[in-house]
């Protein structure tokens, strides 16, 4: 195979970005909004986004090897939840907690467990995990800051199990369920503390914390130690050295995005057109929502079956639409759409094959980086298949580039399925 020569970005992180981070976040406005798979850039931005996921993988990769420009920072992605936020109102100077809603319009602020009440008393779970905050944060070194971050735990929370002989203090926030030995050092720090939290961002700016902007990572270490929180943050020391790939690896992972990317040197640009869709916005939450139904059913599926199942899901959901409708003028509207995405599908069904085969090799690829990055991890993580616990993999991870833009590193067979329909704690 011949490897083309590639210009890689000058700096990259990786990140593991807790889930609560306000679902999945990314910046906008200052604030944390959705983040994206690194796949889905395909769909997003087309022949550009093809190019930028595959360049990602470089990335990445050659942090893996120890190469990489600049700092490289290591953070978790934390299966955590409820998201909270703590730290110093800016306008009056007090100790608060709360979730994303301190950020509303008319803000819920938690400065008393009576405020706690009256914003969260509907939700008991989670106002009496935002009374354990309230009094167990207020006495750390807050020096005006307001951090936002991922409860893990309070007392009740705790379990102890024994898994293949061995005895651990476990924690399961929201899917993932989190494991120390009882008798380890970090077992024992777990065990004896009454609440557990990862921080991930802090918040700055003002004079409101509406006019606060978020900036990714924080140091834990910065608001001292408390025998009451077990606290910790996403980060993780550099990658370098610690999980460098061995040369079988380095050569596996490469050939793997090497093949991605000169299949996409080897389509004309023209062929991602199709993204766009007839109808703009609608036709990618049905192309995405397509693929996640393969999440669910476990497989990616055949990329040259692709255009003809999309076109299937497409046209049963526009019957759906059309049967809950009354008049005849109504159904014809959407017997008329139905025929416009068939003939687009249908026109652009080669185009759509070759998209999604590049989407599955930049996965392959994703997946082969998501495997080492996955060793870093000091928990053991497990998912829970009735009264057994199977070892699973970490949430995944987010790649930040030097523009500061996010993107989700997720094995989406494994933790996505995993998600789907799973409840998370109240964050109202």
């Amino acid at each position: 195979m011949k490897f083309r020569e590639i210009a890689l970005p000058k700096v990259i992180e990786i990140q593991r970005i807790p889930r609560a981070f306000l679902n999945e976040s990314n910046q906008e406005g200052g604030k944390n909004t959705h983040l994206e798979h690194l796949e889905d850039l395909i769909f997003n931005k087309g022949h550009k986004g093809a190019k930028e996921s595959i360049d990602y993988l470089y990335s990445v990769y050659e942090m893996l090897k120890g190469h990489s420009q600049g700092k490289t920072k290591m953070t978790r992605k934390w299966d955590g939840a409820p998201a909270i936020f703590a730290g110093i109102n800016p306008e009056n100077g007090k100790f608060f907690v709360g979730t994303k809603s301190v950020f509303n319009t008319e803000p819920k602020i938690n400065y008393t467990p009576a405020d706690v009440d009256r914003n969260h008393g509907h939700a008991e779970g989670l106002a009496s995990k935002l009374k354990v905050a309230l009094k167990l944060l207020k006495p750390l070194n807050w020096n005006g800051k307001v951090v936002q971050g991922d409860f893990l735990w309070t007392k009740e929370d705790l379990t102890g199990n024994t898994i293949d002989g061995e005895s651990y203090v476990m924690f399961t926030p929201n899917t993932l369920t989190y494991a120390a030995p009882i008798n380890s050092d970090l077992g024992n720090r777990i065990a004896n503390a009454p609440m557990g939290v990862v921080w991930h961002t802090e918040y700055t700016g003002g004079p409101t914390l509406q006019d606060m902007s978020a900036n990714f990572g924080f140091d834990h270490k910065q608001l001292g130690l408390s025998n009451k929180v077990w606290q910790t943050d996403a980060g993780m020391p550099d990658v370098a050295g610690t999980a460098t790939l061995t040369q079988a690896e380095s050569d596996a992972v490469y050939k793997a995005i090497a093949e991605a990317d000169n299949y996409w040197a080897s389509l004309n640009p023209s062929v991602f057109n199709w993204v766009s869709g007839p109808d703009g916005k609608d036709f990618k939450v049905r192309l995405k929502k397509h693929v996640n139904d393969r999440v669910r059913a476990g497989s990616f599926g055949d990329p040259q079956k692709f255009a003809k199942e999309f076109l299937q899901d497409y046209l049963a959901y526009l019957q759906g639409k059309a049967d809950k409708l009354k008049t005849e003028k109504g159904k014809e509207r959407y017997v008329q759409k139905q025929v416009e995405i068939a003939k687009y599908i249908k026109e652009h069904a080669k185009d759509i094959g070759s998209t999604y085969d590049l989407y599955t090799k930049v996965i392959q690829a994703k997946l082969m980086l998501i495997r080492k990055l996955e060793t870093l991890t000091d928990l053991n993580v497990f998912a829970q298949d009735g009264a057994d616990f199977v070892v699973t993999g970490d949430e995944g991870f987010v790649a930040v580039d030097h523009m500061g833009s996010g993107i989700k590193l997720v094995d989406r067979l494994e933790f996505s399925r995993l998600n789907f329909g799973s409840g998370k704690p109240g964050g109202k």
